[in-house]
């Protein structure tokens, strides 16, 4: 089996970078850019596909590294029936996460739940098809706009998992975060199967973590399924 890296991908998110390193499968992995710069060492590569959802003071700085790579917004040849109503607007960790999830699902449609700056739903139909989802805000966002749009509501920046009954303010703000979040993901799971019996669902992103032993059903949990997705679509245009 052929383990020399074929492929970069990264994916610089809101608050994150990360990347792959692929050949016939993933290799390495790793976030930010020193971990990044050290790994470029080890893997020279040619093919290289950066997705962008934050700054292009970020690509600027990224070219000081690599001279020359893809940028997923300028690709024509996307592996997928995109049927989102404006796809130019479509963010481009979304448009991976549905590429990864058409070629990793079982039989049926397929879901991916991304968790991270925001909480991200992407439904691709039983056809291969992509028809979008839904975003709404993810944990990070939720306890920073209880604090800024109050007058007396701590900022929360560190939590352990709480009870459903919070004691005191830090422990009540946690579980109705922790808790509203859970109840949505576990409700927005039941009304997409509903209407789609053998749905494979996939769970991503940076938070997570917090949720995977929550949801009432069976999952697959892959922190890197974007970086498929992107490894898929720079493979198709290479």
């Amino acid at each position: 089996m052929d383990l020399k890296p074929k492929f970069l991908v990264i994916d610089f998110g809101n608050t994150d970078l990360k990347f792959g390193f692929f050949a016939n499968q993933v290799v390495e992995t790793g976030r930010g850019w020193d971990a990044l710069k050290t790994t470029l060492v080890k893997y020279p590569i040619e093919h290289v596909l950066v997705s962008n959802v934050a700054s292009k003071e970020r690509i600027a700085e990224l070219k000081k590294l690599i001279p020359h790579f893809l940028q997923l917004l300028e690709i024509k040849a996307i592996p997928l029936d995109n049927r989102y109503a404006t796809p130019e607007t479509l963010g481009q960790d979304r448009l991976a996460n549905a590429v990864a999830i058409k070629y990793l699902k079982q039989d049926g449609a397929a879901l991916s739940i991304d968790i991270g700056t925001c909480l991200k739903f992407d439904f691709v139909d039983t056809f291969g098809s992509y028809l979008g989802g839904s975003i709404s805000p993810g944990l990070r966002m939720r306890f920073q706009a209880l604090h800024h749009f109050t007058a007396n509501l701590p900022l929360i920046e560190h939590w352990e998992k709480t009870e459903l009954i919070g004691n005191d303010t830090k422990s009540s703000l946690v579980s109705g975060v922790i808790e509203g979040m859970t109840n949505e993901i576990n409700e927005t799971i039941r009304r997409y199967q509903e209407h789609n019996e053998n749905l494979t669902i996939f769970l991503t992103g940076g938070d997570s973590v917090y949720f995977e032993n929550a949801i009432n059903c069976r999952i697959f949990a892959d922190p890197n399924l974007t970086l498929h997705g992107l490894k898929i679509i720079l493979e198709a245009n290479v």
